[in-house]
Order: structure tokens, then C-alpha cells, then sequence
């Protein structure tokens, strides 16, 4: 199970270059000095911080300052996390239910979809899984100093991914809860304590962060008041579970016939919220294969080991709440925090069916082929032929009830297994946008999968250009920033090639009021910025009017090497004095 996790996870992994260089650039800005380390700087001037908590980019930056910075090197940390959590699942389903549960689930887990995609990226999902896994092999030893050690590895998943980590307290609570023989009184003290633990290891890094003066460290990227505490409230908060109110506004003047052929573009996975979310194919075919196997895990597990199943179903109930009803901002890779309990059940699933005889077993191999089919069939056309695989699937479980005899069923088990493995590998040879990692046949096939063209393809910055890095340096001159951008999509490339200072004065997209335009001219006028690369947006903020107006575009013959894009431009200018 470990092989084929290493192979799903490390094969071809340097095809992916440095995945998201918003993330990338931080770690290369980090390499340069203990201040920059700390305080999770996404640029070496140290002028904004990356919009995610510490640790994940921590460990990140530790591997790249033993190996070398290369986006190997920053892919490297989550793929080994991935297989580390197939190991420690095993070990956590093997213990209560034996070795072959435990096989059964951490092969789940090595060949899921979402969990291969993110685990082959820079992103922090891979980690944030590792923690809650630890803080759950602790939960469930019950006894009162474990349930303190579980609230301190929460603590470091906060740290990982903030409020998206505490989606999972509740889980870890009840499966301590029925895993402990403890009277309710020091149940309840032990509770103070864990909480107490919880807020301290959570917090102390974003309290220290926000205590250090605003002169002596990074502005807090993706807040609006330069606030760590802010940016776990509201951006990694209410801006990605909560459904944003919608103002009502007069209606938008009739387009021209031009204007009607352009298509619009989708950032997030627009999938619409409610009970049924998580069972669009687009979504369910990232995690839920064995969805039926998991029910019936926990249905049938439920009076042997309720601790266990406690953990696992409530860890899956929450995360479903939450996913289903999240209208802010929403990415199919948030679905790997689903893939550890799915697969946990899924594998308990399978020991009990097979344990109860081939009446149980024929039912749940029908559930699973079904609901195979129905997501193949709608992703990929009902006349598919990989929709052949659940007709398989399905007449074996005839045979294992027709003939009351269970080795049928290792063919519909193999043929089960074959399209998550197939979506699976879509990450490895079809990876799609290395920023918002996804697993989808579709998109490895040649097939609309509905993503829409900016989900399904990465698109590199057009400042990563060696002629531009080259002009910029060969003409800085004494300026402290070897170039200016409104956001860090344009200045992250620059970064991570050169490992110079690079101003991103709107922080990630452009919006965090970083600077204002007054102070901005006074970085200008006293020569710590020349160069300010603008894209074509068609909403102008005032940073983009004061540039125009007082910067002289340079001829793009002098720096660009790109060919230029019908959808996507930008222009360079020289802020010197004229």
C-alpha cells in the first residue's frame, strides 16, 4: 500500500515546477533570514507575509535549506506527508478491526483522487491531514493527558490551515469521549484543560505575529487591517464557509455583440450549495468512490467499536456540514480533509461485509457499482465504455449472491477500484491548474469536465520572462525593489527566480490595503522602487492611475520574450524621474 502511495505521489513530480509560486515565492523569501522564517514572509524585503499560517511552509522551507530550493525540493514535504498518512491510517483501522480493514483503508486512501492531487502540490492540505490523523491516533487512547496531546496536535493543524482545522474538534472530542473510562468530573477537567491547550497552541503564533510592531515584520497578507487575528476571522474564516450576502444592484447595461462571444470565468468550483453538493459528479468523483462502503462501515461497526466509528463518521458528518453549506470561497481540493474518514469507513466497510457472508457482501458491491456508475456516467457521457467497469462490479455481486459464495467478489472488488485509480493517475499525467489541484479523467481524456478554462489548466505569470529579470536587473540601479506589482500573481515569478525583493503593494489579489498611493510615491521618490508592472484589468485602482501617470511604459523589445496574449497583457514602467 506504502509503493503504491510513493508512486501515485512522487512519480513525475518535478513536472509539476514550482505549483503555486504565490506559496513558492514565500518559501524562497523565507530561506533568506530567521525574521523572514518567523513571521512567514512572502517576499525577502519582508514588506507582506503569506496569506496562510507558519508550520506547513515552515517544514517547506526547512526541506529546501537541506536539498536545495527547487520545486521538487517544496513538492517533496506534502508527497511524503501523503504517504505518511496511508501509513498511520492503516495503523489506526488495524488496531481495532484488524489487518485487512487496515489494508483495505489505506489502499483507499493511496489511490484517492483528491488526496494523490494534493499531495502532489505546495498546498498546505497534505499536512493539515497529517495532524489531524496524529491528533486522532490520540483521541482515541481515552485517557486524560491524550486528550490534552490531541488538543495540542489540533493546535499545530490551526497552524496549519486555521479555522479549517477546528472543523475537526468535534470529531476528536467524541471519539475520545467513548474511547475513555473516566467519571464525567475528570472527564470535564480534562476538557478545561484540552481547551485550554487548544487556544494556546493556536494562537501563539498569530498573538506573537500581531504583538510584534508593524515596522518590524510583514503586513499580514489577506487582511485589511494588518491583523493576523483578522485574517483568521475573516478571509480564512467567514470569507470560506459563509455565504457572502448578495446586494442588490441595478442591472448592468446590455453588452455589445462583441462582448456577448466572450465567455466568463470561473475562480472557484461553482458547484451549488446545499444537501446535495458533495454528490455533483464533479465533486464526488474527487473523494466519494466508495461512498456506499463507508455507510455501511459505519452502520455495521457501530455496536463493536464505537469509538472508532464515532471519530470516523463524526470527522466525515462535519466536514460534509460544512462543505455542503460553505458559499464564500470554495476549491474540490478542500476535499481532501473528507479522504481519511471516508477511506477509514470504506475499509471497516469492506471486513464487515465479508465477515457477515456473501448476502451482506453481494449488497454492498451492487451500492458501490451503482453509484460508480451514476458518477462515471455523468461525468464522462452515459456511453462511456469506463462505465463498464460498475457493470462488472455489478455481476459479480450477482454471482456472490446468486452462488452464496464469496471469491466473485475479488473481481467486482478489482473492478471498483479501477476509475479512482484512473482519476487518480489524471493528476499524475493530467495535473490541470497546479494551483487548485484536481484529479479528473475528463480533463486527461481531452473532455470538457465543466471546470471551465481556468480550472483546468495552469497559466504561468507573464512576468516570468528571463529577459524581463534580466532587464530589471541590468537597470535597477540603487532601488531596494527590483520591481513593483499590484498583487503577488506578478510578483511571485520574479521572487522565485531571482530571490530578490519584489513589491506586491495589493497583497495576493491586489485588494489588501497594504500601502496607500501617497506612501507609495514616497517609496518612489526616495528611490526604493523604479519598475511597476501593471496587467490589462479592467477595473482601475487608484495605485494603477498614479503609476500611468507618472511612469513611462519601457519598449516591450527591451524586456519581453513572451509572445504577447489576446486575453492577457502587461506593461512595464520606469517611475525614474523624467
Amino acid at each position: 500500500m506504502l509503493l503504491i502511495a510513493a508512486v501515485l505521489r512522487l512519480w513525475r513530480l518535478e513536472d509539476n515546477g514550482f505549483g503555486t509560486a504565490y506559496y513558492a515565492a514565500g518559501v524562497r523569501s523565507m530561506l533568506q533570514g530567521a525574521g523572514l522564517f518567523f513571521y512567514n514572509a512572502f517576499d525577502p524585503a519582508g514588506f507582506i507575509s503569506l496569506d496562510k499560517p507558519a508550520v506547513a511552509f515552515w517544514i517547506q522551507t526547512a526541506f529546501a535549506s537541506v536539498l536545495g530550493y527547487s520545486g521538487w525540493t517544496i513538492h517533496l514535504p506534502q508527497a511524503l506527508a501523503g504517504i505518511a498518512s496511508v501509513a498511520l491510517l492503516y495503523r489506526l483501522v488495524r488496531q481495532p478491526f484488524g489487518v485487512a480493514a487496515g489494508l483495505c483503508a489505506a489502499l483507499l486512501l493511496a489511490v484517492m483522487p483528491v488526496a494523490v492531487a494534493v499531495d502532489r502540490s505546495n498546498n498546505t492540505d497534505p499536512w493539515l491531514i497529517l495532524f489531524l490523523l496524529l491528533a486522532a491516533a490520540t483521541a482515541l487512547r481515552g485517557r486524560g493527558l491524550s486528550l490534552v496531546a490531541t488538543m495540542a496536535l489540533l493546535g499545530v493543524a490551526f497552524n496549519v490551515k486555521m479555522l479549517a482545522a477546528l472543523v475537526c474538534g468535534p470529531a476528536l472530542l467524541v471519539g475520545w469521549l467513548f474511547a475513555g473510562t473516566l467519571d464525567w468530573r475528570r472527564r470535564l477537567s480534562w476538557m478545561a484543560a484540552g481547551g485550554v491547550t487548544l487556544a494556546v497552541v493556536s494562537l501563539a503564533w498569530a498573538v506573537a505575529f500581531d504583538l510584534t510592531p508593524q515596522d518590524s515584520r510583514p503586513y499580514a497578507g489577506g487582511s485589511h487591517n494588518n491583523s493576523m487575528l483578522e485574517l483568521i476571522v475573516v478571509h480564512n474564516g467567514l470569507e470560506r464557509f459563509v455565504r457572502a450576502p448578495r446586494t442588490t444592484t441595478a442591472p448592468p447595461p446590455t453588452p455589445a455583440p462583441a462582448e456577448v462571444q466572450v465567455p466568463r470565468w470561473e475562480a472557484y468550483d461553482a458547484v451549488p450549495v446545499g444537501p446535495l453538493r458533495l454528490a455533483s459528479p464533479a465533486l464526488a468523483a474527487q473523494f466519494a468512490w466508495t461512498l456506499p462502503l463507508a455507510v455501511l462501515g459505519a452502520v455495521l461497526a457501530w455496536r463493536r467499536r464505537r469509538a472508532s466509528v464515532a471519530l470516523w463518521g463524526t470527522w466525515a458528518f462535519t466536514y460534509g456540514i460544512v462543505f455542503s453549506a460553505a458559499g464564500g470561497i470554495f476549491h474540490a481540493y478542500y476535499l481532501a480533509a473528507l479522504a481519511p474518514p471516508l477511506a477509514a469507513l470504506a475499509g471497516i466497510g469492506c471486513f464487515e461485509l465479508w465477515r457477515r457472508g456473501p448476502g451482506h457482501l453481494a449488497l454492498g458491491l451492487a451500492a458501490t457499482a451503482l453509484w460508480q456508475g451514476y458518477i462515471v456516467g455523468a461525468s464522462l457521457g452515459w456511453d462511456a465504455t469506463w462505465i463498464g467497469f460498475p457493470v462488472v462490479a455489478l455481476l459479480a455481486s450477482a454471482a456472490v449472491w446468486w452462488r452464496a459464495k464469496r471469491p466473485p467478489a475479488f473481481i467486482g472488488a478489482i473492478a471498483l477500484l479501477i476509475l479512482p485509480t484512473t482519476w487518480a493517475l489524471s493528476a499524475v499525467f493530467a495535473p490541470g491548474n497546479l494551483t487548485l489541484p484536481s484529479s479528473s479523467l475528463g480533463r486527461w481524456l481531452g473532455i470538457d469536465d465543466g471546470r471551465g478554462w481556468l480550472l483546468s489548466r495552469t497559466y504561468g505569470a507573464l512576468t516570468d520572462d528571463p529577459k524581463l529579470r534580466a532587464f530589471l536587473q541590468d537597470h535597477r540601479g540603487q532601488a531596494r525593489f527590483l520591481l513593483a506589482a499590484p498583487n503577488a500573481l506578478l510578483a511571485a515569478p520574479v521572487i522565485i527566480h531571482s530571490g530578490q525583493p519584489v513589491m506586491a503593494f495589493g497583497g495576493f489579489f491586489g485588494a489588501d490595503p497594504v500601502l496607500s498611493v501617497d506612501a507609495f510615491a514616497k517609496r518612489v521618490e526616495q528611490g526604493e522602487v523604479r519598475f511597476v508592472v501593471l496587467g490589462n484589468t479592467r477595473r482601475q485602482r487608484d495605485f494603477e492611475r498614479w503609476v500611468r501617470a507618472h511612469g513611462t511604459p519601457v519598449d516591450p523589445d527591451l524586456w519581453r520574450s513572451r509572445p504577447a496574449e489576446p486575453r492577457r497583457s502587461i506593461v512595464l514602467y520606469d517611475l525614474a524621474p523624467r
